[in-house]
């Protein structure tokens, strides 16, 4: 699984954390699934993981005088001062670069019976008799959490659910604190000292509206168990990456030591089957778009739901391809792993002109149609990055005059939150086609011919999600198992379209 965030800078021992914001908020917006998980958005930002800086300790007699009776000598009082010194530690900077929903709560026992008929709970409801459905579910391991994960993405196509990273995790639970927590603040938020678990959401929550990441159940994040984390050199390391098979435990338990086992600790599992539990997380996408769709254009997607396409049954591409609207934006993403698919409008067009903005996975292959068939032969442009970006090709069918976008990487945004304009203008039975990207011209062609098959001058618009030949030693021969990564997608927002004469 891919992760949002980045290490790099010098690395070194230590347990102190600082954050930055990249988007100020005071109360992030909130939501709640079909079963009940409320989820909190995060914003993009940076911290810094593994500063370490102790406080150096009163000198005498000024600790004396305070009632301390401390005892040491100024030699002593010198030493100890010098120690501190050697043992603080920078840390190094961590990037948060995607906005993602976090669960408010952890996964309750009542949330993980509705998803697996079932509950491992060993506190199915604690020292006194109260609801057990509210209490987190407990006793699961990092394999049955991802169990849970996959029915649920199973069961709810609109979103897809996944455990934290290690540095998301961290991120969310510190809610914009720089130093150790306060005692005052760990009593008021921590769910701990008892003999069991408690129901969620009984404490204060953080800062960001998070309930429960200091004790009640220890937390499974996606890492793997890296002892190695404040130690090695600086360098990325994603979970993909990393040697071991004991995942990463964040947050705490009940019975934990929450001043010192809380986020600010890298602890590995399997831990006490009867204190670990796990909080979810989807992707958040992009925020509100900031360009505006141009003066004199009809919008094709209401930026809600797919009213006005639908998905093609008969694409070779793929039929079953998990298409859904998420943050005012039409997500493409394959549906199983490897089968990928076109989104087609319900309207055909002849002569057009075509907006929209476009956020391309890298590594994965995809395409604007246009004057598209049913079975998703087209005139196309072609999304993937590296390579094609932008270039006019055929798909299912012969160019007769293709085009390259050279110019492309003079305009193209790159980066996380990067959103890049497409504007296509399609005119004549015999087409020329233009495009521009970001308001740059990257070529404009006359077909000598019509090249489809039957001379159609007209097609629906598509977006498609490029099949990856995974499932087959026959398949692997086609060598397309680069074309889409797993988990990615291909996001588009303002789509909009003028009918030519």
């Amino acid at each position: 699984m891919g992760s949002n965030s980045t290490r790099w800078g010098s690395s070194a021992f230590g347990w102190g954390i600082f954050l930055l914001p990249l988007l100020a908020f005071s109360q992030p917006p909130t939501f709640t699934n079909s079963i009940g998980i409320e989820f909190v958005l995060i914003q993009p930002g940076r911290m810094t993981v593994g500063r370490f800086q102790p406080p150096i300790p009163v000198a005498p007699p000024a600790s004396a005088a305070m009632g301390r009776g401390v005892g040491w000598s100024q030699q002593e009082y010198a030493l100890a001062t010098e120690l501190i010194k050697q043992d603080a530690r920078p840390g190094f900077p961590v990037t948060i670069s995607r906005p993602f929903y976090i669960g408010k709560f952890e996964v309750t026992q009542g949330q993980w019976k509705q998803v697996m008929g079932s509950n491992p709970s060993a506190f199915q409801g604690g020292a006194v008799q109260d609801n057990a459905d509210q209490h987190p579910v407990e006793q699961v391991t990092w394999q049955a959490a991802q169990q849970f994960l996959a029915k649920l993405n199973a069961r709810d196509k609109r979103h897809h659910y996944r455990l934290p990273t290690e540095f998301e995790w961290e991120y969310a639970a510190r809610a914009g604190a720089t130093d150790d927590i306060p005692w005052k603040t760990i009593w008021a938020s921590a769910q701990m000292g008892g003999k069991t678990t408690n129901s969620v959401g009984q404490k204060t929550p953080n800062a960001w509206g998070l309930y429960d990441t200091l004790g009640n159940v220890w937390e499974w994040v996606q890492d793997v168990f890296n002892e190695k984390l404040f130690a090695d050199p600086p360098t990325i390391q994603t979970s993909a990456s990393r040697p071991g098979k004991q995942h990463v435990l964040k947050g705490a338990s009940f019975v934990g030591d929450v001043k010192n086992a809380t986020y600010l600790t890298h602890a590995a599992g399997p831990g006490n089957g009867w204190d670990v539990g796990f909080r979810v997380v989807i992707d958040a996408g992009n925020p509100t778009p900031t360009r505006q769709i141009p003066a004199g254009f009809t919008p094709l997607f209401n930026g809600k739901d797919l009213t006005g396409w639908h998905t093609s049954r008969t694409s070779h591409q793929g039929t079953t391809g998990n298409f859904y609207v998420e943050n005012g934006a039409i997500l493409l993403k394959q549906q199983p792993y490897g089968q990928g698919g076109v989104l087609l409008t319900n309207k055909k067009y002849h002569n057009f002109e075509l907006y929209l903005e476009a956020q391309i996975d890298s590594s994965c292959n995809g395409g604007i149609f246009i004057r598209s068939t049913e079975s998703g032969m087209a005139y196309q442009i072609e999304l993937a990055t590296p390579g094609g970006l932008g270039d006019l090709l055929g798909e299912r069918m012969n160019v007769s005059t293709p085009a390259h976008a050279t110019t492309i990487g003079q305009v193209w945004k790159t980066g996380d939150q990067a959103w890049n304009a497409f504007r296509i203008r399609m005119e004549g039975d015999v087409p020329r086609i233009r495009l521009w990207v970001n308001d740059q011209l990257m070529w404009d062609v006359t077909q000598p011919t019509n090249d489809f098959v039957a001379g159609a001058t007209s097609g629906m618009i598509g977006l498609q999600a490029h099949w990856s030949a995974v499932y087959s030693a026959a398949a692997a021969a086609f060598d397309m198992t680069g074309s889409w990564k797993p988990g990615a997608s291909h996001r588009f927002r303002n789509i909009a379209i003028k009918e030519l004469q």
